[in-house]
């Protein structure tokens, strides 16, 4: 990223910061979508993506696994090999209550009406249905969390978890006690960014308890998410990078390559010149597999577009062809892990 782009991002996230802090004083007013602050600019081939739109992470709000056990959608699996998987059934929890859906809707609609990205948990089940057709034809396993991620690619996660009681201590048998957590979760590294966790909040009816609540709380949550976004932006994407050889090839990672360095030397050169400020921990490396923690990848290209773990896997598969004349395939099924396997000359 130049210089001048990366001072362009860091000024509008300025402005976004002071926008969001003014969100709960100021609930009237003509707020433009982005819809429409798009057909009223000028030249869109011709600029570069808004700072603003691209600093803004991707939100999806999903139930907790405590919600999903508590409407019987939450089972675990042993398969042959003796591995266990968490089975996670969002499709029945949604349709287990006709409130559930609405609950996941006010979380959504807060963060809407702030312009944030957001995919609708129902709309990713509908694409989460069609990939697990393609893997199941292709003989993968996923665990569903994984693939529904993978699938519909948030930056972060919004997790849910609530009670909604009878309250005991009122004559009225329609009054009840709500408390929830709302955890923000960075979607790549599980990170928690920021939490809302209020209790005792008396009311008849869930869906307007929590908004009530929700909206309250709004403008130092979404704080929190920008501030963590913004760093990604100015320190990269954490990721962990795997790259391990098929069996059968004909080449060990100690191996000299065709430049005269081992395979791990030059991954490793790599490394340094493909993360930013060259961070990463080096925490594996063996004749058949080396890898890397806490590695650092650029979040946006210069143009201000995004880049992703994939672009990123699949520019070392092409250098590595290129250099070294080396096959590589990218084989990453979680958001934040890349993992290419070499299978040889």
């Amino acid at each position: 990223m130049t210089k001048n782009r990366f001072q362009e991002i860091v000024i509008s996230l300025s402005l976004l910061l002071t926008m969001i802090s003014g969100v709960s004083a100021c609930s009237g007013g003509n707020n433009k979508s982005l819809a429409e602050k798009a057909s009223a600019s000028g030249d869109y081939e011709s600029e570069d993506v808004n700072a603003i739109q691209q600093a803004l992470p991707s939100i999806m709000v999903i139930p907790s696994d405590n919600l999903l056990n508590e409407y019987g959608a939450l089972s675990n699996k042993t398969y042959d090999n003796g591995r266990k998987y968490v089975i996670r059934d969002y499709q029945h929890y949604l349709q287990a209550n006709k409130d559930n859906q609405q609950i996941l809707s006010v979380i959504q609609e807060a963060f809407i009406n702030m312009n944030y990205p957001l995919t609708d948990l129902e709309q990713g089940i509908k694409q989460l249905n069609t990939q697990e057709a393609t893997d199941m034809a292709d003989n993968l396993e996923k665990d569903s969390k994984t693939l529904l991620l993978t699938t519909v690619q948030p930056d972060i996660i919004l997790e849910l978890d609530y009670q909604n009681k009878m309250d005991l201590s009122s004559h009225n048998v329609t009054n009840r006690t709500l408390s929830y957590t709302l955890r923000a979760i960075d979607a790549y590294t599980n990170k928690v960014v920021s939490t809302i966790n209020e209790s005792g909040i008396n009311g008849s009816e869930t869906v307007t308890q929590l908004k009530e609540s929700i909206n309250s709380k709004m403008a130092p949550f979404s704080n929190d998410i920008v501030k963590y976004f913004s760093d990604i932006l100015y320190r990269g994407r954490e990721v962990t990078v795997r790259i391990a050889v098929e069996k059968g090839s004909n080449i060990h990672l100690s191996d000299a390559n065709v430049e005269g360095d081992t395979y791990s030397d030059w991954i490793i050169d790599y490394m340094d010149t493909h993360t930013l400020k060259g961070a990463y921990k080096l925490q594996r490396n063996t004749n058949n597999e080396i890898y890397f923690v806490n590695a650092r990848i650029k979040l946006l290209n210069d143009d201000g577009t995004q880049y992703s773990v994939f672009k990123w896997a699949r520019d070392f598969n092409k250098a590595i062809r290129k250099e070294l004349g080396v096959k590589a395939t990218n084989k990453a099924q979680g958001l934040g892990e890349i993992l290419v396997t070499i299978s040889g000359m």
